[in-house]
């Protein structure tokens, strides 16, 4: 599922929310983090999916390695999302950081709820690609048309395929700059 035309170097793993996208992300930015690629931006797994709780989420640094919570503990009859707003916010620092660095690969755990009213990642994200910066993300296809809107229809859309990261990542131009 990729676009025909790629104007911008972003791409999104576009999953339904049974599928690995999560882990598919991690581990292809660790690979490329071993070729010796500067590979900076965050990664969401799952620590623990206690039966009757709440998930219990976590953002890795990719440059790093450290490990951030990112979701509330409510307690076992809590219902609706978990995520600890104030925590992802002082994580978007990561993202910042990766703006400046001008990374080879930058990777964004989630396009969601926040990011589509504007909030969470939302601001990070637009100055990546503001700097024309290879950006790596997922969205669920619920969010599937605010990503659309969000981007310009200008991003490339994947399934969560290590094969099909590793062609789309190959197939950028060797130098992004900012478009005009």
């Amino acid at each position: 599922m990729t676009n025909t035309e790629q104007r911008i170097p972003v791409a999104a793993l576009v999953h339904e929310s049974t599928d690995n996208a999560d882990e598919v992300l991690l581990q292809f930015a660790l690979s490329m983090k071993k070729t010796g690629l500067k590979v900076r931006g965050v990664a969401q797994f799952t620590v623990s999916r206690p039966p009757a709780g709440a998930r219990d989420m976590s953002i890795i640094d990719i440059s790093t390695g450290e490990r951030l919570k990112i979701s509330e503990s409510r307690g076992k009859d809590a219902r609706g999302c978990c995520l600890d707003s104030a925590a992802l916010s002082d994580a978007s620092i990561i993202l910042r950081h990766a703006c400046a660095d001008q990374p080879d690969l930058t990777v964004v755990n989630r396009f969601g709820r926040m990011e589509a009213e504007g909030s969470g990642f939302a601001d990070e994200l637009l100055e990546l690609m503001a700097l024309g910066l290879p950006v790596l993300t997922v969205v669920d296809h619920k969010y599937l048309d605010a990503w659309r809107e969000f981007t310009g229809g200008m991003a490339t859309e994947l399934e969560p395929d290590a094969g099909a990261l590793r062609t789309w990542y190959t197939e950028l131009p060797k130098t992004t700059t900012a478009p005009d």
